[in-house]
């Protein structure tokens, strides 16, 4: 089966084309890699060794590759976590760490999510062959491999992001959930952004008394309600998670309904058209 990847420009922005594996990219083309730092609760690292007919083979690294068409940053790195090592991560437990650019023969972002979990053996079964042993260990014996080479050079991860991932934490916001909260709207349907001067096409609003990381309230797009209005009482469905911005939304909708990914693509693209992000369930 063919990998095809979709290529983006040097601002991160899909040019509406796609290519496969093997193939070279143009100049000023990009595609998108993703590698998982997982850690457990003595905050030691999950490494695997690759297979030895593999590029690389019989060196250690952290998970990751190529994401491919059609996917975000969060669907390739869960996807080649668990065809690799046969863990099964939900999108709530990823934590966006990092990302790196790169330009050359290939160029490419590199993203790193973050992973905080005590794993069984058992559930690390090493499924597509493309690992062929795992480890956890401590950062120091970690530099050690990398040192002496034995680490995939492509591996984007040191002392600097270790320490970073150490003070991460999963966002609060995502404790939302299924939950129903009522909405300040100071946006509402129709108004115009007091900087930007584009238009809300839904309600907009905030949680009172709530911290988001920007240190502001967390503030939530209100869909399924025509009218422009001061506040509501709803159910958020979702999160609207940015990688490229430390400020979450909520999407708050009427109790009982729904809507899918793409329906909420399209009707906050007003705003999230400049952000980067990936919606939580």
């Amino acid at each position: 089966m063919k990998e095809l990847w979709d290529i983006y420009d040097g601002k991160r922005k899909k040019i509406g084309k796609t290519l496969e594996r093997g193939n070279i990219l143009e100049k000023g083309e990009y595609h998108i890699v993703v590698t998982a730092l997982i850690l457990n609760s003595k905050n030691e690292i999950l490494i695997s060794k690759r297979a030895k007919n593999k590029k690389y083979g019989l060196m250690w690294e952290c998970n990751g590759g190529s994401i491919l068409a059609g996917e975000t940053s969060l669907d390739g790195v869960i996807r080649e976590i668990k065809e690799e090592l046969g863990i099964e991560f939900s999108k709530k437990e990823a934590i966006f760490l990092k990302e790196f650019k790169e330009d050359g023969e290939m160029s490419k972002f590199t993203d790193i999510w973050l992973f905080k979990k005590d794993i069984k053996n058992e559930e690390i079964t090493l499924p597509d062959g493309e690992a062929i042993e795992y480890k956890w260990v401590s950062i120091e014996e970690f530099i050690k491999i990398v040192n002496e080479r034995k680490m995939v050079p492509t591996i984007k991860i040191g002392v600097e992001e270790y320490q970073k991932a150490l003070l991460k934490k999963q966002r609060s916001s995502y404790g939302y959930i299924g939950k129903k909260v009522t909405v300040h709207i100071d946006r509402p349907l129709n108004s115009k952004h007091p900087k930007h001067g584009f238009i809300y096409q839904v309600n907009y609003g905030y949680i009172p008394n709530t911290v988001s990381g920007d240190g502001e309230e967390l503030d939530c797009y209100l869909l399924g309600v025509n009218e422009p209005l001061e506040s509501f009482e709803g159910e958020c469905i979702a999160v609207m998670h940015r990688t490229n911005d430390d400020d979450d939304k909520l999407i708050i909708v009427p109790i009982g309904r729904s809507f899918s990914n793409e329906e909420i693509r399209k009707l906050t693209y007003f705003q999230e058209q400049f952000f980067e992000s990936e919606i939580i369930r």
